[in-house]
Order: structure tokens, then C-alpha cells, then sequence
């Protein structure tokens, strides 16, 4: 092991291969008061559940990486197909709210209603109840952590203030890296955004470095990817380029967010941590 942390099994560092599975959910929420009336970037988005998940799932099985699905409850009542072969093909479904709703935007008692709601959902789908949850767009508040608790949830995915599974509370946070975020590169709705999505070959050689990166100092790759962006075929034939390549390293552990979640619980030896954030009688703004 490295940098000190006991991945599983004695590896060197640790990967998570992880989807966003929102669809068009998070253009709904965004959209919520004022519906779109431009069916474009709706369909687009739509790419993901239709046939995006479908080039996922062969490149999954093609490389044998068992993976971890983010899903909205809205994508899964909508798309319960899909869903349930995600489930069948044996990776993890773990939340992502009902509606793509960040927990900032909701009162506590909103929030523990929608994750109820989307829990019982994938659980009935999947025969199990989530034990995950990633806020979307990575935004997370305080007191988000202590709905999560409450509902029996036992990791987060969220969070950048590490790049080694940590503690906050009593969950355990599987940390994401904008870095890692394939909306980085691919993301591109038209409309006059600033730049065209990257190609594939400039995501694989970022994503490369970043492997290597992890396997010099012990450290985590969390990969963060959305069906309808990363699920372009030419997107994920790349994509298991690189899945290739980490198992080929020999050093790395590559496992679901879920796993590492529970071999964290069970061997790290951190502290509970807070989350905590400025308040006016700091000075706030600093």
C-alpha cells in the first residue's frame, strides 16, 4: 500500500468507475418554473437512458468492472427499464435524488421526502435498498449529512476535500474531483457555451495521467460519467481503452463506490469529521 491508506488486498491506489444517470432530470429541476419549449437539448439528454446506457453496459461487461449508477427517482420511474437492466447486469444503484434536486435548494424535510421516495423505488426495483448517495452537481449542504444518516444511508459521494475515502459524521465520503467529471470535456448543449466538447482521445490521456497520478502517490480515481455524454460510442470505446489499461496495471483496486465505502467502515481508523461552513459572525464573506 501507499501514502498510507489500506486499499483492499494490498493494492497501491484505487479506482471507482461511477455514472450520473440524471437524463434530463437536472434540465427539469432547472426548468421546474419555466418548462422548456425547445425539444433540443430534452432529446439529447434523452440519448442517455434510450441508448447511452446500452454502449455503458457492453463496455462494463466487455471489461468485467462492476460499477456504480448515481440514479433520480424520476429516471427510474420513467425509465424503469433501463434501470432494471443495470440492476441485472450487476452493478450498484445508489441515489441521486428524485428530480436531480440539489439538497441546498430543499428545506431538510423535502429532502429526507424525495430520498424516501427514490429509496423505495430502487428498491423495489433492485431488491435493495440503496446505500449511496452522490448530491447533484456536486452541491451539498450541511445538513444534508444528517438526512442521509437519518435514512440509514451509509456513504456520500459529493465531496472534494480529500482524495482518500474520509469521514464525515457518521458516513463515509467517496470523494469526486471535478477533474474526473466527464461534463468537464463533454458537456456542450449548443447554445452559445464557450467551447466545443473535447474528443475522446483528449478525455483518455487526461483520465491516463490521472491514473498514474493515484498510482504514484496511493490515492483514488473516482470517475464521474453521464450515459448521455460518455455513452457516444466513440466516447466508450475510449472509455474501455482505459478500463483496459487500469486492470492492466495490476496495481490498482477497482471496485464500486459502495465496496469502498464498506471497507473504509471496516478498516480505516479516521476520526469522525464536521462540515461546517462560515457564518456572518466570522466575517463572513472573508
Amino acid at each position: 500500500m501507499s501514502a498510507g491508506y489500506p486499499w483492499p488486498g494490498g493494492h497501491r491506489a484505487g479506482l471507482c468507475v461511477t455514472f450520473d444517470f440524471d437524463g434530463e432530470s437536472p434540465l427539469l429541476w432547472r426548468r421546474r418554473d419555466d418548462p422548456p419549449g425547445d425539444a433540443a437539448e430534452l432529446e439529447q439528454r434523452r440519448y442517455g437512458p434510450r441508448r447511452g446506457v446500452h454502449h455503458i453496459l457492453d463496455t462494463l461487461d466487455r471489461t468485467g468492472v462492476r460499477a456504480t449508477f448515481y440514479v433520480p427517482g424520476w429516471i427510474a420511474h420513467t425509465y424503469r427499464r433501463a434501470v432494471a437492466e443495470v440492476h441485472a447486469a450487476g452493478h450498484e444503484l445508489a441515489l441521486h435524488g428524485w428530480c436531480h434536486e440539489p439538497p441546498a435548494d430543499l428545506a431538510p424535510d423535502e429532502l429526507r421526502a424525495t430520498l424516501t421516495r427514490a429509496s423505495d423505488l430502487l428498491a423495489e426495483i433492485s431488491g435493495v435498498r440503496p446505500a449511496g448517495y452522490r448530491s447533484p452537481s456536486f452541491r451539498m449542504s450541511p445538513e444534508g449529512f444528517e438526512v442521509l444518516a437519518e435514512l440509514g444511508l451509509s456513504y456520500d459521494s459529493s465531496l472534494m476535500g480529500d482524495d482518500r475515502p474520509y469521514r464525515i459524521g457518521d458516513l463515509v465520503e467517496i470523494p469526486v474531483d471535478w477533474a474526473t467529471d466527464d461534463a468537464v470535456y463533454y458537456r456542450y448543449t449548443g447554445g452559445g457555451e464557450s467551447h466545443p466538447p473535447y474528443g475522446a482521445p483528449s478525455l483518455y490521456d487526461a483520465w491516463h495521467a490521472e491514473l498514474a497520478g493515484a498510482r504514484e502517490a496511493g490515492t483514488l480515481v473516482d470517475l464521474t460519467m453521464h450515459p448521455w455524454q460518455s455513452g457516444r460510442p466513440a466516447r466508450a470505446l475510449r472509455l474501455r481503452q482505459l478500463l483496459d489499461d487500469a486492470k492492466d496495471f495490476g496495481d490498482l483496486w477497482i471496485g464500486t463506490a459502495g465496496e469502498l465505502a464498506a471497507h473504509h467502515r471496516d478498516t480505516a481508523t479516521d476520526a469522525p469529521g464536521t462540515l461546517d461552513l462560515p457564518t456572518r459572525t466570522l466575517g463572513w464573506p472573508l
